[in-house]
């Protein structure tokens, strides 16, 4: 396996992303250990390989149409070199974590959300990509989970409410909105992988007008994380973010409910828009840490 496939395959800007948005939650929760960063991140993004790459391996028909590039596909990366990367990297994101506990540096709740994440990813992957809505909330609750790990890591108890609980929902949301929209572009190849989404059996339709609800009760509800962030005095830095964030999603839901070919932008704009708040989170936290 070469370089270049592990890292398509591993999707590993996505699970640095992932790692640093879990560095972040820990800082803003009060956590300020180095060790315990480091294996938070380790840990987050080898969990993100395991989940990414077999994700590759259970999805390689709907691949031959949707991503005939995927290295699977193209025979770039083996089925057993690719079963080889995943459950080593779950062996050691678990073993990180567990570690992390033993020495004093993680808090147990932190385990919790770490194997939720895991077994709901892989649930996905496995067979429930298959089973409408759910395979949707599935990814969305997945990825949002991101936004607690490190929350979990710092408290002893379970956490009440905090800014990360506030992007959970939030991200939850406007990730249903994406995946809705995701599957009404892959029609084609789900329909002959058996998925069941909301597009394809019910119509693209009722699958953009769903998309564009859940997007925007997003929005309506991100102002509560500007009004927790503005009790902190850089909370500015991630209210600018949340704004700017809700422009777009507004901008973009209206102009596919005009115009049902600008799904492929939708889906691009949104992933966008959500990383102008990711971004603004970690530049929350980073000026947190340095105060």
């Amino acid at each position: 396996m070469n370089l270049r496939a592990f890292v398509r395959l591993s999707r590993i800007e996505h699970g640095i992303l992932t790692s640093l948005i879990v560095i972040a939650s820990y800082v803003i929760a009060g956590g300020r250990s180095a060790i315990a960063m480091v294996l938070l991140f380790l840990s987050s993004l080898l969990t993100e390989i395991f989940l990414f790459a077999t994700n590759d391996i259970y999805n390689i028909e709907e691949d031959r149409i949707n991503r005939p590039d995927a290295p699977l596909v193209r025979g770039e990366v083996s089925i057993n070199e690719a079963w080889a990367l995943s459950l080593l990297s779950v062996v050691i994101a678990v073993s990180l974590n567990v570690l992390g506990i033993v020495m004093g540096y993680l808090m147990i709740w932190s385990i919790v959300i770490l194997i939720m994440a895991i077994v709901l990813g892989f649930s996905y992957n496995y067979r429930l990509k298959r089973v409408i809505i759910v395979n949707n909330a599935f990814v969305a609750v997945t990825s949002s989970l991101t936004f607690l790990y490190g929350l979990y890591a710092v408290s002893p108890t379970v956490p009440t409410l905090n800014l990360p609980y506030l992007l959970f929902i939030v991200s939850f949301l406007a990730t249903m909105g994406r995946e809705l929209v995701k599957g009404a572009i892959d029609v084609a190849g789900d329909v002959r992988a058996g998925v069941k989404t909301v597009a394809n059996t019910y119509g693209i339709k009722i699958a953009i007008t769903l998309a564009v609800i859940f997007t925007l009760v997003a929005v309506l509800i991100s102002p509560l994380i500007i009004i927790y962030a503005l009790r902190n005095p850089y909370g500015l830095v991630l209210s600018v973010g949340v704004l700017a964030t809700d422009a777009i999603l507004m901008y973009i839901s209206i102009a596919l409910l005009r115009n049902s070919n600008y799904m492929g932008r939708f889906r691009v704009l949104s992933l966008g828009a959500m990383a102008i708040t990711i971004i603004a989170y970690l530049l929350f936290a980073l000026l947190v840490t340095v105060h």
